[in-house]
């Protein structure tokens, strides 16, 4: 198990709604105030209203809002919401080798829009990188985590690229962030986007690895890492 510790003061308000996909309505010191939400999710488990919402303070003049809604209390659990936040998670309870996110950093060395995908293979060839794809869940029922809450013709894509990293070669693979500690499973929802589910499904008979972790955030700014905790499966 790893512990981090989260970095500034948090506060805590009170979520009220879901302004659009990206912002949210929170009362806070008395007054509504905005909040950036990291996540294009549908969090129709997550987002209820009179939620404890746990802001981090943003402040930008090219911001709209002042803060970023970092967890949300939703019956006595609570949730980490900011999809980014298990991106710095999983590169923590990984130390050993050299992980990136295939969707923010694919490659190890600096690399330009106009680089080919063979020319950028070959340089991460000499970094020896692992490349993890993280998802972010939050969407529980029952003790069941399930991946995605909406389609995600994203994640589908980031699917077919680990695919094209291990036929050249590489260690590929698919990290499920769990941002909630009362799931005691994972599966994916695959009513919700059955052809995530069947390219996944082709990605793991060509090689490419599904690794999970389970994240709880304590009051104290602390937030612990469990790996290979809920345990998937495909049904």
């Amino acid at each position: 198990m790893t512990t981090l510790k989260l970095q500034g003061k948090l506060k805590v308000g009170r979520f009220l709604r879901r302004l659009n996909r990206f912002m949210v309505e929170v009362e806070f010191q008395g007054s509504k105030v905005l909040a950036h939400l990291p996540n294009s999710g549908r969090l129709v488990t997550v987002l209820v209203p009179d939620a404890t919402a746990i802001l981090k303070e943003k402040r930008s003049a090219r911001r709209l809002s002042d803060y970023d809604l970092f967890a949300v209390e939703n019956s006595g659990v609570l949730i980490i919401v900011d999809t980014r936040f298990g991106t710095v998670a999983g590169s923590k309870s990984h130390p050993a080798r050299l992980i990136q996110d295939v969707e923010w950093l694919l490659y190890c060395s600096p690399e330009r829009k106009s680089e080919s995908f063979s020319t950028r293979f070959a340089s991460a060839a000499r970094c020896q990188a692992v490349f993890l794809e993280i998802k972010s869940v939050t969407h529980v029922v029952d003790g069941v985590a399930m991946f995605p809450d909406a389609p995600t013709l994203r994640g589908r894509k980031h699917v077919k690229t680990l695919m094209r990293l291990v036929e050249h070669g590489f260690d590929a693979g698919i990290l499920f962030s769990v941002q909630r500690p009362d799931a005691k499973s994972i599966i994916l929802y695959h009513k919700m986007d059955p052809l995530f589910t069947q390219l996944l499904r082709e990605a793991t008979r060509k090689g490419v690895k599904v690794f999970t972790q389970t994240l709880t955030f304590k009051p104290s700014n602390n937030v612990k890492i469990k790996t290979n905790q809920p345990v998937f499966s495909f049904d």
